[in-house]
């Protein structure tokens, strides 16, 4: 009697809906809000089993999917969305037109909208008929909100062009708040259970970093950035990888240290093949240690000598300058503040990728710094053209194998309003999409800090 009581006040508002109206919303869904909530579901992929976990609190939400210990997910912070893999640390995802509708869909969800300090915070609320509502949340993007008229629980979300966002229903309670287990849409997947929990919801904060002593090390002869580092109190060689994720160790490093791999990984290089993970530290690298941090298990490279591959999970937790003309790397803390004259980077699925031109045409890359190359390509995308004219010919070798490949010549490459002149580039036909690799050092000083998005390349004049 009391929902339907609270409905027919509802039915009975003509205009923006009134701050009771709206904490009738609240209460009627147990002021989900501001109740930590954790909802798990499992599902049977590819005869895998696959466990979903969902954490939400207000705005705040982690989505966490788990194929037996190996996990990845995304954070949302309320105003931006992280991804995460192996290692549990986040890195920014591109901050694109989702962004705006994923602020106000969060708002949304959690029922947070309908909460005061939602209003007072700058966000709108605005009624568009009957159990149907305009909601914008600060820097967000116009969502319309669709309630059960009965219980005052949340059904549809839908954009401006009245397309459906989100669906739900079967609703729940735990600790007396609201919780839809079955979900559909833009950032949602149905659930099995859900429960209270206490505390605070927090970011992943998997291999944490700490810093000391000198953030100088020398690098190798190679035409990649190989650094000295300990692995579990062992001497060791560190590729260091910003085209890489996860991290990974060589599979003699493994088999010295007596470790153990397991879970299932599948590794995207010159081909692709499954693996394990295993976990073990303290590493070492310039000034920063990672007390314990996990590892994909890779075959060794026969054309380059290393025996762990650092890749953008871990960089991401340092500052790191390369300079092939000193002869150095320093491997440091993360800067407190943006620096003047770096371009943004952008992240998908855990790498990071920068604007460039090449010979005109304007190109998302691969940051890469385990491609010896300045530029590579892969096959495909030069048949689409431009078609550079071929100026040799070769093997591209990595990580579990070798392809042929060919390099032409490209009339000029740049970075934003920097022109680092001509330069070649190498196709091969396993590759997607353009790289832009580490060969770009014998122009420039390569500052990359991919906790602020941010990569520097200072001009050798």
């Amino acid at each position: 009697m009391r929902l339907l009581a609270l409905a027919a006040a509802m039915l009975g508002a003509a205009a923006s809906p009134s701050a009771s109206l709206l904490a009738n919303v609240a209460a009627a869904n147990g002021h989900a809000a501001t109740v930590h909530l954790r909802a798990s579901g499992q599902r049977t992929i590819d005869g895998r089993r696959v466990t979903v976990t969902i954490d939400q609190l207000g705005a705040l939400r982690l989505f966490r999917r788990c194929v037996a210990d190996v996990c990845e997910g995304w954070w949302f912070d309320g105003g931006r969305r992280w991804s995460f893999g192996l290692n549990g640390v986040p890195l920014p995802d591109v901050d694109d037109a989702l962004t705006p509708v994923r602020r106000t869909l969060a708002a949304i969800v959690s029922y947070a909208f309908a909460e005061p300090a939602f209003r007072a915070a700058g966000g709108s609320v605005d009624d568009d008929g009957a159990f149907r509502w305009r909601v914008r949340a600060p820097q967000g993007a116009v969502l319309f909100v669709e309630l059960d008229p009965a219980t005052l629980a949340l059904r549809r979300v839908l954009d401006e062009n009245s397309d459906v966002l989100a669906e739900y229903g079967r609703e729940v309670r735990a600790g007396g708040a609201a919780f839809a287990l079955e979900r559909r849409g833009l950032d949602e997947q149905s659930v099995d259970t859900v429960e209270a929990v206490d505390g605070p919801l927090a970011a992943p904060d998997g291999a944490p970093a700490t810093f000391a002593g000198s953030a100088r090390v020398a690098l190798g002869d190679e035409p990649l950035p190989i650094v000295p580092c300990t692995i579990a109190d062992r001497a060791a060689r560190c590729l260091l990888d910003t085209g890489s994720t996860p991290s990974a160790l060589a599979l003699p490093l493994v088999e010295a240290l007596h470790l153990e791999p397991r879970g299932e990984l599948e590794i995207a290089a010159f081909s692709r093949f499954a693996t394990g993970f295993v976990e073990t530290g303290p590493l070492t690298l310039g000034a920063a240690r990672f007390a314990r941090a996990r590892f994909a298990v890779v075959p060794a490279v026969r054309a380059a000598r290393f025996d762990v591959v650092v890749g953008a999970d871990l960089l991401a937790r340092v500052h790191l300058v390369l300079d092939r003309a000193g002869a150095f790397a320093l491997i440091e803390a993360p800067r407190p503040v943006p620096q003047p004259g770096t371009f943004p980077l952008r992240f998908e699925a855990g790498v990071p990728l920068i604007e460039t031109i090449l010979g005109g045409v304007p190109e998302r890359a691969l940051l890469d710094t385990g491609d010896t190359a300045t530029v590579s390509l892969g096959y495909a995308q030069y048949r689409r053209g431009p078609q550079w004219p071929i100026v040799g010919r070769g093997l591209a070798s990595g990580i579990a194998g070798a392809a042929d490949a060919f390099t032409v010549s490209i009339p000029e490459l740049r970075l934003g309003g920097e022109s680092l002149g001509p330069t070649r580039a190498e196709v091969n036909r396993v590759q997607d999409g353009a790289h832009l690799g580490i060969g770009i050092w014998k122009r420039c000083v390569v500052d990359v800090d991919l906790s602020r998005a941010e990569f520097g390349c200072a001009l050798r004049r």
